[in-house]
């Protein structure tokens, strides 16, 4: 195997017919509800609307605009169709996540699948094996790139891995052979792309990686499809993916490709923030419940552990984040999730789309925020996303927790009725029951287009 390039190693994988067991196709069920739910929930953010705005629409499906765009009643293109359907996805910062990788997969994966979906016709079965099939490529190549490497350069490993799950996705719901695909994966390396530059001044970029990466996928299958060739060594030549967007390939990586593992190994987010915050928040609600009427005044400081590969994300630098302009800024703020998780015992997207004012009253709590780096933490990391957090009193009393998973990751996996939870929260409860009775009763052997009841946005009360 160590002669064969991961292109090809990626494309075997890609090709070949898994099989898609009962507790694989329970669970792509439920990252299905999950992926349908932010992104129906994310419909209405100026993101949303302006990438709708950007391409051509119809207000039903036709010969030219096969594709839907989910939560809207609008049609268009495939690749219009994804892009749009991965930016408004990512909008929340709700969606799934793979920490070993950092990334989400969903948000680039099920908008290039379902686009073709409904353009083709696909089963139910090829959709949910394909998407499973682009879970393990985009997962896997982000491990062998490695979070901390590609963040190290700028990149985001969400849209620079994602194009290839989503092109190993959409060549498995196309059936191409070995070589098609070994091409497609080339040529999506060739067209990845996203930077981290939007932690500047708070813009939408983050969420147009994830959009930019499902089209792409789509373009570089079809590209394959038609005999457009690329590199086989596109993943570690010398100017290839690793040395691009990483530091090339890290001794003691390799690919590991078991079907479905990926996706099973697939976290769920509870907080509307980067996947980094969630475990502080975790601990930090919990300090909260244990201790309700906290004052500033009661407090000497508030330690936070960060893993460091998400510092430059989320903590660095500490002056920057005690500026929130924006809801991006919040989203990417360890000091303002803290603030709002010890200050309220809450995390919720209210507070992240007012999160302008909700820091402003908020500034003296950020302040006590210091953010550090654990012996712990970086021990277990990048296999073991942990959280550890202090909080010191004035009186003198410290109270320290920590935790060895973040909430709905695989070792405190979320629950179907936890989605439907979440899902209520985003969509109203009536909406969500129809959402996840569709999802629950869909039939592997039918066309999956059609049989998903998407419904429109309810008014919420929260």
């Amino acid at each position: 195997m160590t002669n064969i390039t991961f292109s090809r190693q990626l494309a075997r994988h890609a090709s070949a017919s898994h099989a898609l067991n009962d507790e694989i196709t329970a669970w792509m069920k439920l990252l299905l509800l999950d992926y349908y739910a932010v992104t129906t929930g994310g419909v209405e953010r100026d993101s949303a609307v302006a990438a709708r705005s950007a391409v051509s629409t119809g207000n039903r499906k036709s010969q030219f605009f096969t594709a839907s765009i989910h939560g809207t009643g609008l049609w268009a293109t495939p690749e219009d169709a994804a892009l749009v359907n991965g930016i408004t996805a990512h909008g929340l910062e709700l969606d799934d996540t793979f920490e070993e990788s950092s990334l989400h997969p969903a948000v680039a994966i099920f908008p290039a699948v379902l686009a073709l979906a409904d353009a083709g016709g696909h089963s139910t079965h090829d959709v949910l094996h394909a998407a499973a099939v682009g879970y393990d490529v985009m997962c896997t190549t982000g491990v062998l790139l490695g979070a901390a490497e590609s963040y190290g350069r700028g990149f985001h490993p969400t849209g620079v891995a994602g194009v290839l799950g989503v092109a190993a996705a959409v060549a498995a719901l196309l059936k191409l052979d070995e070589d098609k695909t070994t091409h497609a994966l080339g040529l999506a390396a060739n067209l990845a792309a996203g930077s981290l530059e939007f932690l500047s001044d708070g813009s939408w970029t983050k969420r147009l990686n994830a959009g930019h990466a499902a089209a792409s996928g789509i373009r570089a299958a079809r590209l394959a499809t038609a005999g457009f060739t690329a590199p086989e060594s596109s993943i570690e030549g010398r100017d290839g993916f690793l040395n691009q967007y990483g530091r090339g390939l890290v001794r003691g990586r390799s690919l590991n490709l078991v079907f479905g593992k990926s996706a099973l190994d697939t976290s769920i987010k509870f907080y509307p923030c980067c996947r980094y915050m969630h475990g502080s928040i975790d601990l930090l609600r919990d300090i909260h419940t244990e201790n309700p009427q906290l004052d500033i005044d009661d407090i000497e400081s508030i330690e936070v552990g960060v893993i460091k590969a998400g510092a430059t994300l989320v903590s660095e630098p500490p002056i920057r984040k005690l500026t929130v302009n924006t809801p991006v800024d919040a989203q990417f703020n360890m000091p303002f999730g803290a603030a709002v998780a010890l200050t309220t015992g809450e995390a919720t997207v209210e507070q992240f789309d007012n999160a302008p004012a909700v820091a402003a009253k908020l500034a003296p709590w950020l302040e006590k925020v210091h953010c550090y780096t654990s012996d712990r933490l970086e021990a277990a990391f990048p296999a073991r996303w942990q959280a550890e957090v202090s909080v010191r009193f004035k009186d003198g009393r410290v109270v320290e927790k920590c935790a060895v998973a973040f909430r709905g990751a695989p070792q405190d996996r979320a629950t179907r009725e936890q989605l439907v939870a979440k899902a209520a929260g985003l969509l109203g409860p009536s909406a969500a029951r129809v959402l996840d009775d569709s999802v629950a009763a869909l039939r592997l052997d039918t066309p999956l287009s059609g049989q998903i009841a998407v419904p429109q946005k309810e008014t919420v009360s929260r």
